[in-house]
């Protein structure tokens, strides 16, 4: 890539991200915080927060536009689409549930650290873990005191994220989405079978396949599934609080833009 094409990039890269925080900022502009019942704004707003921070770190991480990083960032916005959708169905009781879940984990996080300090030798490392136990037991504190803080192993939903996406009638997500990236999440055979492995060249080796650290081809459509997710989230936010945006979504921004225009037009003067 010359010095021309990469600023291009760069310049698109910038102009996609200031949609993405000004689009944010437009909506949370026009909420009107509930002091009495802050756990529900609080819950909304860091879930929708946090699918943009998620959409602005792919963005600007361009050599991560691939098969195998791609789909980690992807599979956590289509779970996060699914439980932001989950939540607003009932945003009193579930977003309690959400934020207890968390607390309640954290809670047993500082429990196995606690042990863990017992059990380590090294003065170092046991002086370190001290300071983080230190701040995680403040920041838990400050949210809910620590010993009102239920620790739930379960579910936080009390149903699988597929029963969520079958309750906001989006199993479509669900299918297409969430579970093929979950292959990579999770490092299942049909993720690694394509990307991590390859047939042995031997004829004699009965057609097996060996391991190989591969680089997977940058694709801008990730990008792009990227941009919808997060769009289809800003949509149903607005739907939801009945919110009329006239900044232009996040996939409306990287279809229209004149960079991938251009690269369009390029492809097809090849063609002909």
């Amino acid at each position: 890539m010359n010095d021309q094409k990469r600023n291009e990039v760069w310049d698109f890269i910038n102009e996609y991200c200031e949609n993405v925080e000004l689009s944010f900022k437009d909506r949370w502009a026009q909420i009107k915080p509930d002091l009495y019942d802050k756990h529900i704004h609080e819950t909304i707003g860091g879930l929708l927060a946090r699918q943009c921070t998620l959409a602005i770190e792919l963005a600007t991480s361009p050599l991560a536009w691939n098969g195998n990083i791609a789909p980690l960032v992807l599979r956590c916005m289509t779970d996060a689409y699914i439980t932001f959708a989950w939540i607003l169905e009932d945003v009193e009781d579930r977003t309690k549930k959400y934020i207890d879940y968390g607390l309640g984990q954290e809670k047993l996080f500082i429990e196995h650290l606690e042990e863990a300090i017992q059990e380590e030798t090294d003065q170092h490392i046991k002086k370190r873990m001290k300071i983080m136990v230190k701040h995680k037991n403040n920041w838990l504190n400050g949210q809910l005191a620590e010993w009102a803080t239920d620790v739930n192993v379960g579910s936080w939903s009390g149903i699988s994220t597929r029963d969520m996406a079958k309750a906001i009638g989006r199993e479509s997500i669900y299918k297409f989405a969430y579970v093929p990236f979950s292959g990579a999440a999770h490092n299942m055979w049909q993720h690694v079978g394509v990307y991590n492995v390859e047939p042995c060249r031997n004829p004699l080796h009965n057609r097996h396949v060996v391991p190989i650290i591969k680089q997977a081809p940058n694709d801008p459509e990730f990008l792009y599934l990227a941009s919808k997710y997060l769009s289809q989230t800003f949509d149903l936010f607005d739907e939801k609080m009945g919110l009329a945006i006239q900044r232009e979504l996040p996939i409306d921004f990287f279809a229209n833009h004149s960079f991938f225009k251009l690269a369009d037009q390029e492809v097809n003067e090849e063609d002909s």
